[in-house]
């Protein structure tokens, strides 16, 4: 045997040793506990709800799973350290709007590719809704049009960031409206929104129902109106914009994600038990009364709902950006 050979041999039996080692590991998966990367501050809508399902996916899948707050640059910076993990089932992370789209649109983030990620599963869905202070005492769309027509541009309204998910829905809602409002950025997440609209920093949000969903039931805010084309199950006393006359549908989702180069085999596994997670009829409860707006879509479904979510939001962009309303 040649030394050439030989070293061949060696390399054969070193990629076979690997490859069958990882596979068993596949099988015995998981065998510790996750990391999930939150990139978005604690306490926030996303962060609140993600924890509350993690929470239930524990049992099914065995082991802990343990919350990092990653936050930065509109939920990038959690969301580039999923995509550099090791595709090994140990890391997994929360997606929303921004991470999606208003991150990679704007390049926020060097080296950021939605490619890296593959989806496993969506697991809320849920409707854009106009939140005001309920000192302000509106308790109407029509009385917010006409307090904003009173004071052209200074009636302040929150969002999650500059060209963000709230951000583009409160803009093209303004629009509908045709009033001005003066749009208040807060791109660490939702918590320090709802935070601003409590204090009365700022009159209004735009935002998910969930993050002032406990604000809404003690009288703090009020819920003008729902970004849908029905009626939200949690506000059913709340008009949509849609049968007030404007076209307005906007919305969110929360979807978990893995390192693309991770194992089928370790991606069924975790979609079994956040399915299973799902399913869980006390889940199912809280998600109701906290009106987290829990909707399970899968892989493939989700992607498909990605796909479709980015093409009108980036139209949507360009369109903005041709008219000089936001900048790249």
């Amino acid at each position: 045997m040649t030394i050439r050979t030989g070293l061949r041999s060696i390399l054969a039996g070193a990629t076979l040793a690997a490859t069958a080692a990882f596979g068993a590991a596949a099988q015995d998966y998981p065998t510790k506990d996750i990391t999930h990367i939150m990139p978005w501050s604690a306490g926030g809508g996303t962060d609140t709800v993600m924890r509350t399902f993690l929470q239930y996916a524990e049992e099914p899948l065995g082991v802990g799973i343990r919350t990092q707050n990653v936050t930065g640059a509109q939920s990038g910076v959690g969301t580039l350290r999923l995509m550099k993990a090791r595709p090994d089932g140990y890391t997994i992370g929360s997606l929303t709007w921004d991470s999606m789209i208003t991150v990679p649109y704007f390049d926020l983030v060097p080296g950021y590719d939605t490619g890296a990620l593959s989806y496993l599963a969506t697991v809320t869905l849920y409707p854009t809704v106009l939140a005001v202070n309920a000192d302000t005492g509106w308790e109407t769309l029509d009385d917010f049009i006409a307090a904003a027509n009173e004071a052209p541009g200074e009636i302040a309204i929150s969002n999650s960031g500059i060209a963000g998910i709230w951000h583009l829905h409160a803009l093209d809602m303004a629009d509908a409206l045709d009033v001005e409002l003066n749009h208040v950025p807060f791109p660490n997440g939702s918590a320090e929104q709802r935070e601003a609209l409590l204090s009365g920093e700022n009159e209004a949000a735009s935002v998910s129902y969930a993050t002032v969903a406990s604000a809404h039931e003690a009288g703090d805010v009020n819920i003008l109106a729902v970004m849908s084309s029905e009626r939200d199950v949690n506000l059913p006393d709340t008009p949509t914009f849609t049968e007030l006359g404007y076209d307005v549908v906007w919305g969110g989702m929360r979807v978990l994600a893995v390192p693309a180069e991770t194992s089928d085999e370790i991606k069924a596994t975790l979609t079994e038990g956040f399915k299973a997670a799902f399913d869980d009829p006390e889940f199912q409860e809280i998600a109701d009364k906290q009106g987290m707006n829990a909707f399970w879509m899968g892989a493939e479904e989700t992607q498909a709902y990605v796909d479709k979510t980015q093409e009108r939001a980036i139209s949507m962009l360009s369109k903005l950006e041709e008219e000089g309303v936001i900048t790249k």
